[in-house]
């Protein structure tokens, strides 16, 4: 025997094998078709074994499945879908949330035998709802009051004049503090605080009729009290503090007393209501209010002689107020509410809820100084300003967490922005050269300039509320009514027809129920105050005592004591629900007021006390020099500035 040839024979003859059992089984009924053979045919057809398998000695390969149809194919006509076996009907989709665009219709439809269905919406509870009473409060106080006589030491006299300067100061920013106050309605007054704010609501909405209050507005972009169409694009002042200029190192006099910055920047982003609906079962209020005021007396004095002399600029100040109400679509106004989903999660809040958030900024600078210099050998420079205040806050709160709220009561809400600026810079500038004349006298000469400014102060308030949705308001039907009574009263499950009015990506409902009121308020006060009253005195000597190291140099003189600046800018950001269902009234209210204050009987007040001051100075400082009294002064033109003349 070969060997070996008994397992080979065995192995071919079991590959080969088959046994074929013809059984009665259940059969898989296709369409009719002339193709297929008839069902009740159970004769088992025996395929032609022409299969050839590849053998080595110890292993065989796998036998591959035959392919499958093209997609294409399986999706032809031609390719006979199975029958169903059973007479029990599939669910269509629609039974349970319907098709786009119609109400829900609860159940399953029944049919070849079969029974409907039902399903209902569960509700769980829990208490919670965060509530926000946020307050913040910044506070800048500065007082930079300098006496700088240079080569000479402080007298009393001139100290106690300078301490009057100061009472008389505050006397009169006080007095612009008030006219300021009286341009703000005194209804509109409120303590600067969360529940000063929410205390006007409770005052101010109970007092709400169906006719529009004074100083209503339709949103827009405004600027001092003038709608703007087109809206231009809104300024972006950059916040820059002093940068000291680079004054060289000749032969002269330089003095800054001015240049003050105040800046208070706020920012709001309230996303507490950003959700799809709102039920309020009382009334709805809403309120977007901004009052701006710019106060400024800028009455200026400047008195040069001597020399080659520049018009000194005592104006080109600038008093602006920009408000923008901007109103935008609803976060899910795009969306269409078909079906809010199976599962609900109530918040549950029993008395009124909160949602509060106030930003009180307040920069308070005083900036009274009186600079001296004499002298004419030597580079001198004296800085008594350039102070700078600066303010910064921003709240985000909230996250678009609940789909529905409802509100048992009514919904207070409102967006306001109070800006004030108020400045006080009344200068008294006096800059004496000597030229050829004798040590006696100060007479012109042509070897030294002068360069006087005590203007271009900036007063701005920018004010932005930015609102999305809140402004669609829907009256109440029997489903809404339906849901608030089975929410109110602790259902634990709902008529899936009745939350139509939601959609819900997630099949997941956050629900957030308040059985009172809802005060929804978003409040920011900004004030600047700066007293910037500045007394600047500049002797130069005759040529004869200049320095021999500087013969051909010219001798300079400038003084600056204006250019503060005052700026507020706030911006609230308010998402509201895209859909408002009132089962009471609506009230909805755009409330502004701009105001350039330019008073006019209030600046004498300072204006004596300077007058003796500077006259004080100047026999001190020729007393000192044994000096004559200085010849006439050389004034420049009148100021241009619409500011400046009404001061003066």
């Amino acid at each position: 025997m070969i060997p070996g040839g008994v397992s080979e024979s065995i192995w071919h003859f079991i590959a080969h094998f088959r046994i074929v059992h013809d059984i009665d089984r259940d059969r898989i009924d296709y369409d009719p078709s002339s193709s297929r053979r008839q069902s009740d045919d159970y004769t088992t057809l025996r395929p032609e074994d022409v299969y050839r398998p590849e053998i080595d000695d110890l292993d065989g390969h796998r036998i591959l499945p035959p392919a499958l149809a093209p997609l294409d194919e399986l999706l032809h006509d031609r390719i006979l879908p199975i029958k169903a076996r059973s007479s029990f009907p599939e669910p269509e989709f629609e039974d349970y949330l319907g098709p786009p665009g119609s109400p829900v219709r609860p159940g399953g439809g029944g049919g070849g035998g079969g029974g409907g269905q039902h399903r209902e919406v569960t509700v769980t509870y829990e208490p919670g709802g965060e509530q926000t009473q946020l307050q913040i409060k910044q506070y800048n106080l500065l007082s930079d009051n300098d006496v700088d006589l240079q080569g000479h030491g402080t007298l009393p006299a001139i100290d106690g004049n300078v301490a009057q300067i100061v009472v008389h100061a505050d006397a009169v920013l006080q007095e612009m503090a008030d006219g300021a106050n009286n341009v703000i309605p005194q209804a509109w007054w409120m303590t600067q605080s969360g529940e000063g704010a929410v205390d006007f609501l409770q005052t101010h909405d109970a007092e709400r009729g169906g006719t529009p209050p004074a100083h209503s507005v339709e949103p827009g972009y405004y600027l001092n009290g003038e709608l703007q169409v087109p809206e231009p694009v809104p300024p972006n002042p950059p916040l820059e503090l002093y940068h000291k200029a680079d004054l060289g190192s000749g032969v002269g006099q330089w003095a800054e007393a001015g240049a003050n910055t105040s800046f208070n920047g706020a920012l709001i982003v309230d996303l507490t209501e950003s959700g799809q609906t709102m039920i309020v079962m009382g009334d709805y209020h809403s309120t977007n209010a901004i009052f701006q005021t710019n106060s400024l007396i800028d009455h200026d004095h400047v008195n040069v002689a001597g020399g080659m002399v520049s018009a000194p600029s005592t104006g080109n100040d600038t008093t602006d107020n920009i408000a923008d109400f901007s109103q935008k679509p609803g976060l899910y106004s795009a969306i269409p509410a078909h079906f809010g989903g199976w599962d609900w999660h109530v918040n549950v809040v029993n008395g009124d809820y909160y949602s509060v958030h106030t930003v009180t900024q307040t920069n308070l600078l005083m900036d009274n100084d009186v600079v001296v210099q004499t002298g004419s050998q030597t580079h001198t420079e004296a800085v008594a300003g350039a102070n700078g205040q600066v303010n910064l806050a921003q709240i985000f709160d909230g996250d678009i967490h609940y789909d529905l709220i409802i509100v048992g009561g009514g919904y207070h809400g409102m967006n306001v922005i109070f800006q004030n600026n108020i400045l006080l810079d009344n200068d008294q500038i006096q800059q004496l050269a000597g030229g050829s004349g004798s040590s006696h006298e100060l007479s012109g000469g042509s070897d030294s300039s002068h360069a006087a400014n005590s203007g271009d102060n900036q007063l701005t308030n920018a004010a932005t509320i930015e609102q999305f949705g809140g402004d669609k308001f829907l009256p109440m039907n029997d489903d809404l009514m339906s849901i608030v009574a089975a929410i109110s009263g602790g259902a634990s499950s709902l008529d899936p027809s009745w939350t139509k009015i939601l959609a819900g990506p997630d099949g997941v409902i956050n629900v957030l129920y308040v059985s009172g009121d809802y005060y929804d308020v978003n409040a920011i006060w900004q004030t600047n105050v700066t007293s910037d009253v500045d007394v600047m005195l500049q002797l130069m000597h005759p040529t004869a005592d200049k320095a021999s190291a500087h013969p051909d140099d010219p001798s300079t003189q400038s003084a600056s004591t204006g250019g503060n600046k005052l700026t507020n800018e706030a911006v609230i950001v308010d998402v509201a629900a895209s859909r408002t269902y009132v089962n009471g009234d609506a009230y909805s209210d755009t409330i502004l007021i701009q105001a350039n204050l330019l008073p006019t009987g209030l600046d004498h007040t300072v204006n004596g006390d300077t007058h003796t001051l500077v006259t004080e100075l100047v026999a001190f400082v020729a007393e000192t020099q044994n000096e004559a009294p200085a010849a006439q002064a050389v004034v420049g033109p009148p100021p241009d500035d619409p500011i400046a003349n009404v001061l003066h």
